[in-house]
């Protein structure tokens, strides 16, 4: 005989008053606080929510009151959901008003799914997330601070932890500006992998003088974009940055601080500074020489010491910057030596590797030969006994044969086949201009309008201007051809020609916001107002001192 079922007459009445464990489970909850004997049988991490149903217990009303309770020891944040409704449905009186106790309640379904996971594998937003979230007005997602209730960012909880604790709301602005803009801008985009975020932001959050740094570089080149020279904001953070780095300094002159990367990056970020927001007193070249010194004590150490792709970087760094800012040292009177021997070496084992960077591009042998010229030049310009003189030029056979094997260099150079067009272009703009620099230092500050010589510097000048039309004004490449434009530039006779770099450094301005662009068109202003005998890259350094211009083309 078949047994009868008794029939359930009264409806299933799900508890929803348990622990958070039970009911993932689905199992009936003891309610047994602090720990249910469900995770006691299971060995299970009992955590409690913080309250029942909307009706407030002891734990929410301290959640209300208080920005963290006991209930982030179990590994629980709690939710603003007052804000969550204020962003969903802006304008009704119910979003503005809701700050009640039952907003505090948090219901199953609204905890996100990777609640259940540990702290380090929820899915909190790292910090390329913040910058693509960024707007062009410079804003930038709410901030994680601890002294704050935790806010929600898409479906994730952040940490309770702040990634700046000693810095203000203004510092995540920095930061993400310059996550988003400054570092694009200071790379020239060669390589798919931006160093200036790779390697300088991690470098930044271990120490509190490069992040300050960071935020420093950031906050000038924004500045510079929105024409404000007395931004309140950027002098502030200049003014910590000088005196941080000084303190750094000094620290490492008196043997308290023995690793020398931190100082060595951080000279070369405030060179940068400088470049960002267009400093014509000539300030960058004191960091030059920091930076000279302290990556001499850093090759020193073992390779060990330094992984090799920031050891890399951290060579081009210096070597782009003190090659192309030499063009602003008068050599007739300058025993300054900013790229010696043994840093040129390093450079040049970039080279057996076929090395692309994102300064250097594919033209660092380019680079490597403008102390050689210049060493060449600084012999042929010999001052005058009358100023109304030229100076007599007696090469000697040592110094037509120099001339002659670095002609052969530049002209044999060709750009790597692997690199992209516009990195192609750069790069035999790169190469004219280099011919040029050449050409300039065989006529001293004299240009014949006849003859070999001046075909020659004619020919140059029309294949560079050739190369610059062919790449557009806003390609990221042109972030490093300031050098070459100021070369080429200082050689021009032609109006129409003036006219073509006049615009081009215009349109770059208003791309990058970077202030040597403009400091680089103010320059070659003065310059073709002068006559034609003293134009031409070896009167660059002149030009800057009549007119109080002093800048690097980095």
């Amino acid at each position: 005989m078949p047994s009868t079922k008794r029939l359930r007459t009264e409806p299933i009445v799900r508890v929803r008053t348990g622990c958070w464990a039970c009911r993932r489970r689905k199992k009936k909850c003891d309610e047994a606080k602090p720990v249910c004997g469900g995770c006691v049988r299971n060995r299970l991490t009992c955590q409690w929510p913080s309250s029942v149903l909307g009706v407030p217990d002891s734990a929410a009303v301290t959640a209300t009151t208080t920005p963290y309770t006991e209930s982030h020891a179990h590994g629980l944040e709690h939710v603003s959901r007052a804000q969550h409704r204020t962003s969903s449905s802006p304008g009704t009186p119910s979003a503005a008003s809701s700050s009640t106790s039952s907003d505090s309640a948090v219901s199953p379904e609204e905890i996100p799914r990777d609640m259940d996971l540990p702290m380090d594998e929820r899915n909190t937003p790292t910090l390329a997330t913040l910058a693509s979230r960024a707007s062009s007005a410079d804003t930038v997602p709410p901030p994680i601070i601890a002294s704050t209730t935790a806010l929600t960012i898409g479906n994730a909880l952040p940490r309770a932890m702040s990634m700046m604790p000693d810095h203000g709301l203004d510092a995540y602005q920095l930061l993400s500006h310059y996550m988003a803009t400054t570092a694009d801008c200071m790379a020239n985009g060669s390589t798919p992998i931006n160093p200036f975020l790779v390697q300088i932001v991690p470098l930044a959050f271990s120490s509190d003088l490069l992040l300050q740094l960071v935020l420093t570089q950031s906050a000038a080149h924004r500045a510079f974009r929105r024409l404000k020279d007395s931004d309140e904001v950027a002098q502030s953070h200049y003014t910590k940055a000088l005196q941080l780095f000084r303190r750094g300094v000094t620290e490492f002159i008196e043997g308290k601080e023995s690793n020398p990367l931190i100082l060595t990056v951080g000279a070369l970020v405030m060179c940068f500074t400088e470049t960002a927001k267009g400093d014509m007193n000539g300030t960058i070249f004191d960091h030059l020489s920091a930076a000279h010194s302290l990556l001499l004590r850093l090759l020193a150490q073992s390779d060990a010491a330094v992984p090799k792709d920031l050891k890399d970087f951290v060579i081009e760094y210096y070597t782009y910057t003190a090659a192309v800012s030499m063009i602003s040292i008068d050599a007739r009177v300058s025993q300054q030596v900013l790229l010696n021997f043994d840093l040129e070496q390093k450079a040049r084992q970039l080279l057996e590797v076929g090395y692309v960077g994102n300064l250097c591009g594919c033209w660092l042998e380019l680079l490597l030969l403008i102390p050689c010229i210049f060493d060449l030049g600084r012999h042929w310009m010999v001052m005058p006994s009358n100023e109304d003189q030229l100076p007599a030029i007696v090469p000697t056979a040592d110094e037509i044969a120099m001339y002659g094997s670095l002609q052969a260099q530049i002209m044999r150079w060709s750009p790597y086949p692997s690199v992209s067009p516009e990195v192609f272009l750069a790069g035999r703009i790169f190469q004219q201009a280099m011919l040029l620099y050449l050409y300039t230092s065989l006529g001293g500050y004299a240009r014949s309008r006849t003859g070999m010589h001046h075909m020659l510097v004619q020919t140059a000048i029309a294949e560079a201007m050739s190369y610059l039309t062919q790449l557009s004004a806003t390609a990221r490449i042109n972030s490093g051809l300031c050098w070459p434009i100021a070369v080429v530039g200082s050689c021009l006779s032609d109006v129409d020609q003036q006219e073509n770099l006049r615009q081009r450094l215009t349109t770059m301005v208003s791309t990058f916001g970077l202030g040597n662009m403009h400091r680089t068109k103010l320059l070659l202003e003065h310059m073709w107002q002068m006559p034609l005998e003293e134009a031409g890259p070896w009167n660059i350094c002149r030009a800057m001192e009549q007119n109080q211009i002093w800048i690097s083309f980095a």
